[in-house]
């Protein structure tokens, strides 16, 4: 039998973890192994370094005592230098010649009484052992605490020449043996104790990290499985992550919902768009197909049905040219990215434009009323520019109705913003319409649009535009009383020279 892909699935989760866990404890232990291993090292340096630092300060305290004598060093008046008011006190053993060597478990000199001590007279020969240790002298010079091997016993030896301070002569030689079994001892509990805290801190440490990585880890595999569901919904149907986990994957969650929202609303939009177009291009394309059809059957031969039949198919034609023409031009601006940083001088752009209008428009009357300097720029590209105001003052043309002749255009600034206002006293919108005109190919009458002309796109085209450039469009109207435009474009950063 075959694995089915939940076991399979199933199979590779649990490999992963397994995986994630052996990873885990392999640097947990090269961590905690590295640190034991530098405590250890340094406990044990320190140690011995303590050791060789206590043993020179005793055994030159010794010496100098030593130093005091005038006459060689013997069995007989060794005692004076020790700390010793008698010779009584230390005890007298003989070696295998037969020579005599005093012996003590303690030494009257501070700090000494544990170490074994030996003083040899200048002929090398053993005359004093502190707790009868028979040891033969190591050197004859003065010499650093080493490391050597006595027998059994292992430890640090260290060696004095003893010279009179009166005399200046050598009376005899002083050594030191200080056992290590201690050091010993001492190093192999702390090893035990840092392999043992090892052991303990490295499974605690894993058993901490694991819950520790689940709880950090559980809304990353919400989140995960959200993202997963989400990709089997269908493309119109979109669920937001709800995350309240106050860190970066709530953040990241955030950031998803934002992202899939807005292909959320651009699916919405493209949808609504084409519904939008299939619909205004159904209509042209009616009154096209009724048209030839009408000259199929009997127009054609009737000269003025003919006249009348491809005049009205070539106003359906514009109607349509027009109207793909300013789907490009919204299409265009949303992929145009490159003209935030141009600038133009809105007064003389805006006086060429008007002028036009009135040569056009001979009919209207045409105000224009500047506040501003003529030296004012804007952070808009020309063509964006004009193209915007010409929709406005376009629509202000067509709008007037049959009686008003009268547009208005005004400039003035405020604050970082440079206003362009267009106003006339002609049909107006109603207010229920005006949250709507900025919307693709909304028309408030339809009816009465469709006989005045326009695609319904061009308020679209400047919300486009204004967006580019982080400016704002707005309408106060009134049915019967006309309709002001106001357009803000934020000034020029660095006018130009």
């Amino acid at each position: 039998m075959g694995i089915r892909p939940s076991q399979e699935k199933q199979v590779k989760k649990r490999s992963i973890k397994v995986k994630w866990s052996f990873a885990n404890m392999l640097f947990c232990f090269l961590v905690f192994t590295i640190f034991a291993t530098i405590s250890y090292q340094t406990s044990i340096m320190y140690f011995l370094e303590g050791e060789k630092e206590d043993l020179v300060k005793v055994v030159n305290s010794v010496s100098e005592h030593l130093e005091k004598a005038n006459d060689n060093l013997t069995p007989k008046n060794i005692y004076k230098y020790l700390g010793y008011r008698e010779e009584g006190v230390l005890e007298t053993f003989y070696d295998k010649a037969g020579r005599e060597i005093k012996s003590a478990r303690e030494i009257g000199i501070p700090r000494v009484d544990w170490r074994y001590f030996q003083v040899y007279d200048k002929d090398e020969q053993i005359i004093f052992a502190a707790k009868s240790a028979n040891i033969s002298l190591y050197s004859t010079k003065s010499t650093k605490p080493v490391i050597v091997k006595m027998g059994n016993k292992t430890g640090f030896i260290i060696t004095r020449r003893i010279r009179s301070k009166n005399t200046g002569k050598v009376v005899g030689y002083l050594q030191s043996f200080n056992e290590l079994n201690f050091y010993y001892v001492i190093r192999n509990k702390l090893l035990f104790i840092l392999i043992a805290l090892e052991v303990v801190a490295m499974l605690w440490a894993n058993f901490i990290g694991y819950f520790v990585s689940s709880h950090l880890l559980k809304p990353l595999s919400k989140l995960h499985v959200a993202m997963k569901r989400i990709t089997k919904l269908p493309s119109g149907e979109f669920e937001e992550i709800k995350i309240n986990s106050g860190d970066e994957i709530e953040e990241l969650a955030d950031v998803f919902n934002g992202m899939m929202q807005k292909k959320q609303d651009y699916l919405e939009g493209q949808e609504r768009f084409v519904s939008d177009v299939s619909h205004e291009l159904r209509t042209p394309l009616a009154v096209l197909d009724g048209h030839i059809n009408l000259l199929l059957r009997w127009g054609k031969d009737d000269p003025q049905q003919l006249d009348e039949s491809l005049e009205a198919s070539r106003q359906e034609i514009q109607k349509m040219s027009s109207m793909i023409q300013d789907m490009l031009d919204i299409a265009r601006l949303k992929q145009d990215s490159g003209n935030e940083m141009e600038q133009t001088q809105v007064v003389p752009c805006v006086s060429d434009l008007v002028n036009n209008f009135r040569m056009v428009h001979q009919n209207f009357t045409i105000e224009f009323e500047t506040r501003i300097s003529s030296e004012v720029w804007a952070q808009i590209y020309k063509n964006h520019y004009i193209q915007a105001l010409t929709i406005l003052m376009d629509n202000a043309v067509k709008y007037s109705g049959e009686k008003e002749t009268y547009i208005k255009v005004s400039l003035f600034a405020e604050e970082d913003m440079i206003i362009s206002e267009v106003s006339d006293h002609g049909l107006g919108i109603g207010e229920a319409d005006q949250a709507f005109i900025f919307e693709r190919f909304f028309r408030a009458d339809k009816a009465r649009n469709r006989e005045i002309g326009g695609t319904g796109l061009g308020l679209s085209i400047i919300e486009n535009i204004v967006k580019i450039y982080k400016g704002s469009i707005a309408v106060d109207s009134e049915i019967g009383k006309g309709s002001i435009f106001t357009m803000k474009i934020p000034k020029a950063k660095l006018t130009k020279l």
